[in-house]
């Protein structure tokens, strides 16, 4: 999650996806490393706190924090009546919990949250900002960003996934499907996964960076073509229920949010 970038900040990106559509893009070994080393080594470093959620963070001096959550929930619970009955949560995991921001929305309804992160300094974070609100029942799991598929049994089996402001900051998109593949792992069956992506438009410059992650990780590192992201998800078993498209908010722009069910 970032506010607009600067001009040069633009420029680079635009000139990063000029590299990639060249074929020269970074490998998916080196983009994952860095990522890692963003995540877990660079929490002093400026926009760290804000990418994270933390509510301290500069950028939430111009937005409320505690609106991204109740957005949040608001667009949940709008999406849920379209897909049926109304929808029972006993456990929800939030992979990319950073901060707390969506926890502190989501948790209230609930018996147990789980936070998922790389950063330790996230999940004690995000804990505190729950037991500011006295939300009771919350497990955090720290997850190796080389290797996610090790949280699987630290989870177990929830209704609720949930993936917000977290798919657009994944190394590559082929990253991003090994998390949906962890949300399929961990549903039940019939349970619901609630995700956004940052989409790929015509536009070339909206192609996914694969480049320079610790020098310039934004909120466009990772992009997906709406349609393209619908059907893999439905490749997955994650069969789409809805899809509800954000052009532009307060934060930054192309956002789309998706509500799938497990087959």
């Amino acid at each position: 999650m970032s506010v607009f970038g600067d001009a040069k900040g633009l420029v680079r990106h635009a000139v990063d996806s000029a590299t990639v559509r060249l074929g020269l893009g970074h490998s998916e070994e080196r983009l994952a490393h860095d990522a890692r080393s963003y995540w877990t080594e660079n929490v002093h470093e400026p926009g760290w706190r804000g990418n994270s959620h933390f509510r301290d963070a500069e950028v939430f001096e111009q937005v409320d924090w505690t609106s991204v959550g109740a957005d949040h929930w608001e667009l949940f619970s709008r999406l849920a009546r379209i897909a049926g009955p109304e929808v029972h949560l006993d456990r929800v995991v939030e992979w990319g919990c950073g901060g707390g921001a969506n926890a502190v929305a989501f948790a209230p309804h609930c018996r147990e949250f789980i936070g998922v992160d790389v950063n330790q300094e996230s999940l004690t974070e995000c804990g505190r900002q729950l037991d500011a609100i006295g939300a009771a029942g919350f497990t955090g799991v720290e997850a190796d960003l080389l290797d996610p598929e090790s949280a699987v049994p630290r989870i177990g089996e929830v209704d609720l996934f949930l993936c917000l402001y977290v798919l657009e900051l994944v190394p590559s998109p082929g990253y991003g499907l090994r998390l949906m593949r962890i949300a399929h792992q961990v549903l039940k069956d019939g349970g619901l996964a609630f995700v956004q992506i940052k989409y790929q438009t015509t536009d070339w410059r909206t192609a996914p960076r694969r480049h320079r992650y610790r020098e310039a990780v934004a909120a466009s590192m990772t992009t997906y073509p709406i349609d393209v992201f619908w059907s893999q998800m439905d490749d997955l078993g994650l069969h789409p229920e809805a899809c509800h498209l954000v052009p532009h908010n307060n934060l930054d722009h192309r956002y789309a949010y998706y509500l799938l069910r497990k087959s």
